[in-house]
C-alpha cells in the first residue's frame, strides 16, 4: 500500500512538474517577441550604432529579466482597493508592500546603472528609463483594447 501511495504521489508531481515546464515553453516564444520589439524601439529611440547595440543588447535582457522577477501586477491593489474598507493592518500592509517593491525597482535600477552608464550616455539611459514607460503604458493601451472587444 506505502509502494502504492509512494508511486502514486511521485506520479503527480512528476505531471505538475511537467505540466508547469511546458506552461514555460509556451510563453517562450511570446516572450522572445516581446524582447525583441522593446530593443527595437530602444534602439531606435536611443539612436544606437551597431556596436553599442552589440554591448547593451545582452546586459539590457539581463536587467530585463532581473526586472521581471519583482512582482508589479500587484502594485495595482493599491490603486484599485477602496481605502475606507481596509483595516488599519491592511492599509499597513498595502503601503509596506508597495514601499517594497518601489526599493526593489531602485535597487535594480542602481545595481545595473553603473554598467549601462559603460555603453550609454546619461542622456541615453534617461531615454532609456522614458522609452520603458512609454512601451509600458502602449502595451497597457492596447491590452484595454483587446479586452473591451468581444
Amino acid at each position: 500500500m506505502k509502494k502504492i501511495f509512494t508511486v502514486l504521489l511521485f506520479t503527480i508531481l512528476l505531471t505538475a512538474v511537467s505540466a508547469e515546464a511546458q506552461k514555460m515553453d509556451r510563453n517562450q516564444p511570446m516572450r522572445k517577441r516581446i524582447e525583441q520589439a522593446k530593443l527595437r524601439q530602444i534602439r531606435q529611440n536611443l539612436q544606437l550604432d551597431e556596436a553599442t547595440f552589440f554591448q547593451f543588447r545582452p546586459l539590457y535582457l539581463r536587467y530585463e529579466r532581473t526586472l521581471a522577477n519583482i512582482d508589479f501586477r500587484s502594485q495595482n491593489k493599491m490603486l484599485n482597493v477602496n481605502a475606507d474598507s481596509l483595516t488599519g493592518r491592511d492599509a499597513d500592509e498595502l503601503l509596506m508592500a508597495q514601499w517594497s517593491r518601489a526599493k526593489q525597482l531602485i535597487n535594480v535600477r542602481e545595481r545595473f546603472y553603473a554598467e549601462f552608464r559603460k555603453i550609454l550616455t546619461a542622456q541615453q539611459l534617461v531615454k532609456l528609463y522614458q522609452s520603458e514607460t512609454e512601451i509600458r503604458q502602449k502595451v497597457m493601451s492596447e491590452l484595454e483594447k483587446r479586452r473591451r472587444l468581444p
